[in-house]
């Protein structure tokens, strides 16, 4: 079933200079190239972000953070951390691919018949590292943070889920909501991996406690294991929680060619993820903004972003799988799994 679905595009994004850098500026042009020549686009909403204020980002983030990145750009180019570059104009970057999220909320929100239901945010730096007082691991702002702070000061939303599938765990935005029942995290990342959190038993504090859902999934983990998790865990725990709104860092380097990883999700896998939460949110009325994470395999990403926008309008894409996969999957999975449904059901009805 088709959905009424679109992109963010973030115009300014090469100025946001990292050089050789794994996420630089070469990601997303053949993305949108990609995007632009394909039969779909027509239908698209595609907007254009606004930026975001520094009282945005001071709903998420210590003042001294923000102070940090912004005079960290006026001496770029320099390094925030040893993973995490600025240019002269990455601070601009920054507020638009944080905009970008506030931009898709405010389409989603209006519940508008013609409207879009979903919208995809193709934006860098990424987001989902960056905690209340850090800006690390390439992240200068949490994007999908500062989303959700803001749809809840702006709509009056009680409730907004984030899920995130980056191969990384999203450490920032655990960090933010830690101690926040009215955000419900979920993040499947690759475990062990930088940053070295995110293990089942991190759950959340005070009255967040079960609020935050870690899912840290084996090296050589694909398409079935993450679609399990999504069956067994994710899909349940949302739908009990009722968001009003959902928000998924999508990042597309757990693919099998990614160099920062070593799990074996496929194109198709991708598309099926979006597919299941586009439904997922169909299903309880609510809109969906995916914002942009990382995926640094410069040859794949296009096919992966493409399956992922394929996923949440459903349209048809070529899922053609370029690289072997026999015999991916991981054998850790299945204990894993029992692992996590055993802490789960301190707080969920699994």
């Amino acid at each position: 079933m088709k959905r009424n679905t679109g992109v963010v595009l973030l115009a300014e994004q090469a100025l946001h200079e990292t050089g050789a850098h794994p996420e630089n500026s070469r990601r997303l042009p053949p993305v949108i190239e990609r995007l632009r020549g394909s039969p779909e686009w027509p239908q698209l909403h595609v907007l254009e972000p606004k930026a975001a204020e520094f009282t945005d980002l001071l709903r998420v983030h210590s003042e001294p953070q923000v102070e940090l990145v912004r005079d960290s750009v006026r001496n770029a180019p320099t390094w925030i951390d040893g993973d995490t570059p600025v240019g002269p104009s990455s601070l601009e970057v920054a507020l638009k691919a944080a905009g970008a999220g506030m931009t898709a909320v405010d389409a989603v929100a209006t519940g508008e018949a013609d409207g879009p239901a979903s919208l995809f945010a193709l934006i860098r730096p990424p987001g989902h590292h960056a905690t209340t007082d850090r800006a690390m691991g390439f992240c200068l702002f949490n994007n999908a943070a500062v989303a959700a702070r803001y749809a809840r000061d702006r709509y009056g939303l009680e409730r907004v889920a984030i899920l995130d599938w980056d191969v990384h765990h999203g450490n920032g935005t655990q960090d933010i909501f830690w101690s926040d029942p009215a955000t419900l995290f979920i993040s499947l990342h690759q475990w062990p991996l930088y940053p070295g959190s995110g293990w089942l038993d991190e759950v959340g504090a005070g009255d967040g406690r079960g609020f935050t859902v870690n899912l840290p999934m084996p090296p050589g983990s694909g398409d079935r294991e993450h679609l399990e998790a999504m069956d067994r865990i994710v899909e349940p725990l949302i739908e009990a929680y009722r968001p009003e709104l959902l928000i998924v860092s999508a990042g597309q380097d757990g693919h099998a060619a990614d160099q920062l990883a070593s799990q074996m999700i496929t194109a198709e896998g991708y598309m099926l993820l979006a597919e299941r939460s586009a439904v997922m949110a169909d299903r309880l009325g609510i809109g969906l903004v995916a914002l942009h994470e990382g995926g640094y395999n410069l040859e794949t990403l296009p096919q992966l972003d493409h399956s992922v926008l394929a996923g949440l309008g459903g349209y048809e894409v070529d899922l053609e799988e370029p690289f072997s996969l026999s015999g991916a999957g991981s054998a850790a999975w299945k204990e894993r799994l029992e692992e996590i449904l055993g802490v789960q059901r301190q707080f969920w009805d699994l």
